[in-house]
């Protein structure tokens, strides 16, 4: 179960709001007791960055070639015209309509995942009657790597997904609590010596979980600013849960889930690249550093005899790359929700220049 976060875009805007604030403290001391304006030569670094800045018409025009003449072009040309104070290609924002495209072909792939997830489960169920206790555990295995796919989704889908690949904690009987099912729940059992003929309910119960969620991923509802985000947070989840084998103690998959992250990851981001492209300098940097996160996951298989170690089995040199890759890209990813408002950012207040 995860915990509630406030979503990244949302969260800028309030810091943004916080700066205006200081800004207008910081104004008002000025003002009070400033002296002679300081001027910058004409080489400074800041008066070259101002003189560069396009005009609010060069925006407009820009945003017309990357949108076209489409109801979303429109969009984007009108908050430009409106705010040209504050209109660069970087700021003007996109319409909610833009994201269409990119959230429905989300739907399409999520749909087809949640559709093969069937399988691996079957596999699951069948091997535990035969209590073949290996062949059960790799379906297992396969199973959750098949769920963490669908990425984007998870946040949608509400008590489904907590009943799927919710964990004991927070619980009153912890692993033994009646509410405890899914996923988890057969994992615990499978790796703490459980007969696996007992586990077979667990895994019905879980298949029929499972049944419904194509469904229920063909009608979720996700949003522009949500689904900006989930190109951050699939990652930055994995990060905290599966690099710290929070997630799946028992069967050790942390690397298992930090692969398919970064698999989910890269699906929501090719969603999103005509977006991205053109709108400030977000894609190139998360490109680069989502290439040295996937090298570093083939590195680790192919020391590991081409198949994904238990986190536990990973050298320290290994861990390292691996941690330090994630953070690298996380940092990156984090440009992602900014570059993507649907909304300017709130005015901040004018300093007047001291007389």
């Amino acid at each position: 179960m995860r915990p509630p976060r406030l979503p990244l875009g949302r969260l800028l805007r309030r810091l943004a709001g916080g700066v205006a604030a200081v800004l207008a403290v910081a104004g008002i001391a000025l003002i009070a007791g400033a002296a002679t304006p300081t001027r910058h030569a004409p080489d400074h670094p800041v008066a070259r960055s101002a003189s560069s800045v396009a005009p609010a018409g060069d925006a407009v025009r820009s945003a017309s070639s990357v949108y076209g003449e489409s109801a979303g072009g429109r969009a984007v040309r009108e908050a430009s015209a409106a705010h040209p104070e504050r209109a660069t290609p970087e700021t003007a924002p996109l319409p909610v309509a833009a994201f269409r495209r990119p959230i429905a072909a989300y739907r399409r792939y999520a749909e087809r995942d949640a559709t093969a997830m069937a399988a691996p489960v079957a596999r699951l169920t069948a091997a535990l009657r035969r209590g073949d206790r290996p062949a059960a555990r790799a379906a297992w295995i396969a199973a959750y790597r098949r769920y963490l796919l669908l990425g984007a989704a998870y946040g949608a889908l509400g008590a489904l997904d907590d009943a799927i690949d919710g964990t004991p904690g927070g619980l009153p009987g912890g692993v033994r609590d009646a509410a405890f099912s899914g996923l988890h729940r057969v994992e615990h059992d499978l790796w703490t010596g459980r007969r696996p003929s007992s586990i077979v309910p667990a895994a019905r119960r879980l298949e029929r979980l499972v049944g419904r969620l194509p469904r229920r991923v063909r009608t979720l509802e996700i949003t522009p600013l949500d689904y900006a985000t989930r190109a951050h947070e699939i990652l930055e989840d994995a990060q905290r849960d599966a690099l710290s084998d929070r997630a799946a103690p028992w069967s050790g998959a942390g690397v298992v889930a930090t692969a398919a992250a970064v698999r989910a990851t890269d699906v929501v981001l090719d969603t999103l690249r005509p977006l991205l492209q053109g709108r400030g300098d977000a894609l190139e940097p998360v490109q680069t550093r989502m290439a040295q996160l996937r090298a570093a996951l083939t590195a680790i298989r192919r020391a590991h005899g081409g198949v994904t170690p238990r986190l536990d089995a990973l050298r320290p040199a290994e861990r390292g790359r691996l941690t330090g890759t994630v953070g690298a890209a996380l940092e990156a990813l984090a440009a992602v929700p900014g570059t993507l408002e649907t909304t300017l950012p709130p005015d901040l207040p004018t300093i007047p220049e001291s007389r």
